[in-house]
């Protein structure tokens, strides 16, 4: 009997191709805010995401390997949350916030917290590897100023800031540094 895969391995060959680099917006893995808001799922939300596929993006039923067996996907979210930081059967949050509807205004407005907001967004542009950036928040809303090594830090600045839980907007105002250059 052949000895089935374990979650770093099923990982390892299935999902990293996606979740190592946040393809497609994929949650990336050993970075706990592209988990934030997954997380409110709980591990079984998570399953079932897996196992299901995610409407209107890129992850198919069973990440579009169908000989996967449903031990070996629940392995790989393990494996998955654990490099997050997470327990590995998460359980779900039990009064998860529901978004505001549109046009809530202040009501909703006034339970962000703008400073551990920015400070979120702090930790995540630190694990995104990118640095001397200037971090707004106002209801929500995050204003990335500064100068930053290219394009791409940039652009990873960006997409850091767009997986913090809470964030409902982003304007990008960073340059990069690539601008200066001259011969």
């Amino acid at each position: 009997m052949a000895r089935a895969a374990t979650g770093a391995e099923v990982y390892k060959v299935k999902c990293a191709l996606c979740h190592d680099s946040g393809a497609t917006s994929a949650p990336r893995s050993g970075r706990p805010s592209d988990w934030t808001k997954r997380a409110e799922k709980g591990f079984a939300g998570l399953m079932r995401s897996a196992l299901q596929g995610v409407p209107n993006t890129a992850m198919l039923p069973k990440a579009g390997f169908p000989e996967l067996t449903e031990s070996e996907i629940a392995d790989a979210v393990r494996y998955m949350l654990a490099s997050a930081g997470l327990p590995p059967d998460l359980p779900p949050r039990a009064t998860a916030p529901e978004p505001p509807p549109p046009g809530a205004g202040a009501s909703f407005e006034a339970r962000v917290d703008d400073a551990k907001l920015a400070m979120s967004v702090a930790e995540a542009l630190l694990l995104a590897r990118v640095g001397g950036v200037q971090i707004e928040a106002r209801n929500g809303r995050v204003v990335l100023k500064g100068v930053v090594d290219d394009a791409a830090a940039a652009a990873r600045a960006l997409r850091a800031t767009q997986g913090v839980a809470g964030v409902r907007g982003v304007e990008n105002r960073l340059v990069s540094a690539d601008i200066f250059e001259h011969d």
